[in-house]
């Protein structure tokens, strides 16, 4: 078997592994657990040959790890290539390293492949030369719409092909990888068949782990060190917030005012609020300025986007004041420490944000094929509820009562929860997928 690394011949698929980001993962979980604790199940890439498949999602989840930890187990190719795509300065140097190595069966994998500019065109170009006929062609990227994008023009790729979202870890992951199967049971039930009584009268408490959670969140790196030794070091939180920042480097905004727009982000997250109250707190200005900021964390994976939905029209509208949230329980906090500017260690001493709302949001976005997640929201009345999505309604109050107003929502909608404190977790382990 032929195994190409960047353009470089070597003698055996193990040094595939000899990557940084393999050797960290190992380091963190051990060998002989490493399959298992990779942010994507490797089963996932045995797609036919030939085809091609797009993989997305934020930095740091350890798509580049699992994807060659897949291709060291290959055994249906004479030739494995994997190509990042980061040193490439143009389409026509893409295409010709690819037209160079590919003979026989190949498995391609183009890691960050949207570094190029018009990639596609060089892979529509390998595809109407019969080239790819015998490739199994996976390409990786963590910017969404340039990708998607770029990824809908593909030959071939729809069909045998296809696209997969690397997500953060589901509190109910979290919890199969941090305790004993004590909660098994749970993961037999489907939270459309429970009632509001069967949960409040569940005699189960995920409030512990849920605190945890909320510290770690879901990426593989916090996890792995929560477990390990209680805690995320300083070199982690580091490594993420240089993400952030990086995702807004070419829009050549000052730092201190990327910092005010990440506090402002931080304290308005559980409430709805405008591009244009969210510049107020800045020195930014220019609510079309903040706008921009946030798509572009938008693409890449940083943030999401809650917006109104219209129980009347079961439609989402188009209003100017969203719930704008963090992707995962880990990202809202180093969002928060790079908008108050400290460093972790110091953050023992400092209130953490409130992160019930962003975590169990989170948990929606892990569905497959689920729908958009929504907030209910009534002019007339000032009533809110947190969440909607496939019908279902969930009103988070760890503390207090709902209001008269939300009561009369909640009644309004087909089914409805009201989450406490010791009823959210068990909640957010539904919802959430392994």
């Amino acid at each position: 078997m032929r195994i190409i690394l960047n353009d470089k011949e070597l003698s055996k698929t193990d040094e595939l592994l000899s990557d940084p980001s393999v050797t960290e993962a190992r380091a963190l979980w051990g060998r002989d657990l490493l399959d298992e604790r990779t942010a994507i199940d490797l089963r996932v890439f045995e797609t036919p040959i030939p085809s091609i498949s797009l993989l997305y999602g934020p930095r740091q989840i350890g798509k580049t790890a699992s994807l060659k930890l897949f291709l060291a187990g290959v055994r249906d190719c004479e030739t494995i290539c994997f190509l990042d795509c980061s040193t490439y300065l143009e389409r026509r140097d893409l295409y010709e390293s690819l037209d160079r190595h590919i003979k026989g069966k190949t498995t391609v994998v183009l890691d960050e492949v949207q570094s190029v500019d018009n990639w596609h065109l060089a892979l529509r170009a390998l595809y109407s030369e019969g080239r790819l006929s015998d490739c199994r062609v996976w390409c990786t990227g963590s910017e969404a719409r340039y990708l998607l994008e770029s990824g809908e023009r593909l030959p071939g790729r729809k069909g045998d092909g296809k696209v997969v979202f690397a997500k953060p870890w589901s509190f109910r992951k979290y919890v199969s990888i941090t305790s004993p199967p004590s909660f098994n049971a749970l993961r037999e039930i489907d939270f459309r068949h429970i009632t509001q009584r069967w949960l409040n009268e569940l005699e189960m408490d995920l409030s512990t782990l849920w605190q945890s959670y909320l510290v770690c969140g879901g990426f593989p790196k916090s996890v792995a060190q929560m477990v390990k030794v209680g805690a995320i070091d300083e070199l982690t939180f580091d490594t993420y917030t240089d993400w952030v920042m990086g995702t807004w480097s070419h829009l050549r905004t000052p730092e201190r005012s990327l910092r005010q727009l990440a506090r402002r982000l931080c304290t308005t997250m559980n409430s709805r609020v405008s591009y244009q109250a969210l510049a107020k707190g800045t020195d930014i200005g220019s609510p079309n300025t903040v706008r921009s900021l946030l798509e572009r964390q938008e693409d890449h994976f940083a943030i999401r986007v809650c917006s109104r939905f219209d129980l009347n029209t079961r439609a989402f509208m188009p209003a100017k004041q969203k719930k704008i949230y963090p992707i995962d329980p880990f990202i809202a906090n180093v969002w928060s420490l790079f908008g108050d500017n400290i460093r972790r260690l110091r953050m023992q001493h400092l209130p953490h944000p409130a992160l019930d709302e962003c975590a169990f949001f989170a948990q929606t976005l892990r569905l497959e094929n689920a729908p958009e997640t929504g907030y209910l929201y009534a002019p007339k009345t000032k009533g809110e509820i947190d969440f909607v999505f496939d019908g279902y309604c969930f009103e988070l109050k760890s503390k207090g009562k709902p209001s008269k107003a939300q009561r009369a929502m909640l009644q309004s909608t087909p089914q409805s929860f009201l989450l406490t404190e010791q009823t959210l977790p068990v909640m957010a382990f539904l919802i959430g997928e392994d």
